[in-house]
């Protein structure tokens, strides 16, 4: 597990590693989103072989504040390889989270998102948030996967004013079949994203912070390269494509199913 970048989620360095992240460059979105899944599907392989499939959740949180404009993975090759991901780990399995930044009045990433969800079915989300939106979005996923928000309420009384603090506290919901979670976070880093990536640390280590002893977590990093930053010997990555990690004949789409996913 730990060559694939995963790691107990108590343990992790991502709370140290990730506000040490310079935000730079442009964006390849596609060969991030489809690098994290390749590392899941090896990881549930692994799980096959050890008969623990049945214990975890995947969860994947993709986030990005821009359209795609580096990846070398197509839109349309990333769209088939969405029906291929669903058929291999449908929604009981994996759940993916996409968080677009003040991506609202952008055309050309509502549109991709909608092909998108089109072809992952009931395994995908797409959330357009504004950048103040980044906690609290994080923390409804929370809730969605089983983490539910307690309210505990302090009043402090000081100079005849009383001072109302409500106190959020994550639990995890009891669970009939899933055990454990496996959380994956793939992030933007490029130049766009520095004045917001504060925002986006914080996030993940309240999400972090939430999770169990048992549970396992990733991240990844992108804008023109895509890295695996939780590897020991993590480096920049060259583009998914160009290390050979994606092949159309992987994997085979009907012809129906691929004129669905057409976004044009």
């Amino acid at each position: 597990m730990a060559l694939l970048g995963f790691e107990s989620a108590p343990k992790s360095r991502l709370n140290n590693i990730l506000p040490r992240i310079s935000c730079s460059g442009a964006t390849a979105f596609r060969d991030a989103v489809v690098k994290g899944n390749q590392l899941m599907l090896q990881l549930f392989a692994l799980f096959c072989k050890k008969g623990a499939h049945d214990k975890f959740k995947f969860v994947h949180v993709v986030l990005t504040d821009g359209e795609d404009n580096k990846s070398q993975i197509s839109l349309q090759d990333f769209l088939k390889y969405q029906v291929h991901l669903k058929n291999e780990l449908p929604e009981d399995i994996l759940q993916t989270f996409y968080i677009g930044v003040n991506v609202e009045s952008n055309q050309t990433v509502q549109q991709e998102m909608r092909a998108i969800l089109q072809c992952s079915g009931k395994s995908a989300q797409y959330f357009p948030i504004h950048s103040n939106g980044i906690n609290e979005i994080f923390q409804k996923i929370q809730m969605q996967i089983g983490l539910r928000v307690q309210q505990k309420g302090i009043v402090i009384e000081s100079n005849q004013k009383q001072i109302a603090f409500m106190q959020k506290q994550l639990q995890p919901v009891l669970q009939m079949k899933v055990n454990n979670y496996i959380v994956l976070f793939t992030l933007d880093i490029s130049g766009s994203m520095e004045g917001n990536w504060g925002k986006v640390c914080n996030a993940v280590s309240g999400f972090l912070g939430n999770l169990g002893s048992n549970d396992l977590v990733s991240g990844i990093v992108f804008n023109d390269k895509v890295e695996v930053v939780t590897q020991s010997n993590a480096e920049p990555q060259k583009s998914v494509q160009s290390q050979q990690c994606y092949n159309q004949n992987q994997y085979q789409v009907s012809n129906r199913r691929d004129e669905e996913c057409q976004i044009f």
